[in-house]
């Protein structure tokens, strides 16, 4: 995480550095990705960078949760906005997606880490996945779905539901930041949804009862 003396800097430049540095890992996968690069672009001295930040992963993963951060504000005020139905709330986050899938460092949020992922490769292509704190995302979930809504009927039962919801939809999800997002994926989000709504298991015969 940055230390105190970037906290410390003036918003502009701090912002100056932080484009430079998320303009570099959207366009070279992070193994190839240069410190030199983004301290030029940023016009700043190598060894300033150092006092900003530990290394390129101690940047790198600070972006990755400054982008998740700006994604579940919005996906909190639209659960909020849809009185916490997570079912409701997931697509109209897909519009949301699709609506900001173009990389703007201004905007951050899904399309950065759409970018920096889509330019790694092979056993790179998870690298920006594997610095996403799932446990800080269930938590400011759970804070925001109305549990009413949910056939909640043991402790434990709401995460269990929101981690399903993330693990089968979170595909989906993605492929809506993509340039060229898979035809129907919205209705194919909102079956899925219905299909998890309604439950799976076939309805107990007479006998079974």
């Amino acid at each position: 995480m940055p230390s105190s003396t970037f906290l410390n800097l003036a918003p502009e430049k701090q912002e100056k550095l932080l484009t430079a540095a998320a303009r570099e890992f959207t366009e070279r996968p992070y193994h190839e990705a240069s410190i030199n690069q983004i301290v030029q672009a940023a016009g700043i001295p190598r060894g300033s960078f150092y006092m900003y930040f530990r290394d390129k992963e101690d940047l790198f993963r600070y972006l990755i949760q400054e982008s998740m951060d700006a994604l579940l504000l919005a996906f909190e005020e639209i659960l909020r906005r849809c009185g916490g139905d997570v079912f409701a709330a997931l697509p109209e986050m897909y519009d949301y997606l699709r609506s900001h899938r173009e990389w703007d460092r201004s905007l951050g949020g899904m399309g950065m880490m759409a970018a920096i992922a889509n330019c790694n490769s092979g056993s790179q292509s998870g690298g920006a996945l594997k610095f996403v704190d799932a446990e800080l995302i269930l938590a400011r979930m759970e804070a925001c779905v109305n549990p009413d809504l949910l056939d909640l009927r043991q402790p434990g039962d709401l995460d269990a539901i929101l981690r399903m919801l993330m693990t089968l939809l979170g595909p989906v999800l993605y492929s809506g930041v993509q340039p060229e997002a898979e035809p129907g994926g919205r209705e194919t989000l909102e079956h899925a949804l219905k299909i998890l709504r309604r439950g799976m298991g076939a309805k107990p015969t007479p006998a079974q009862q």
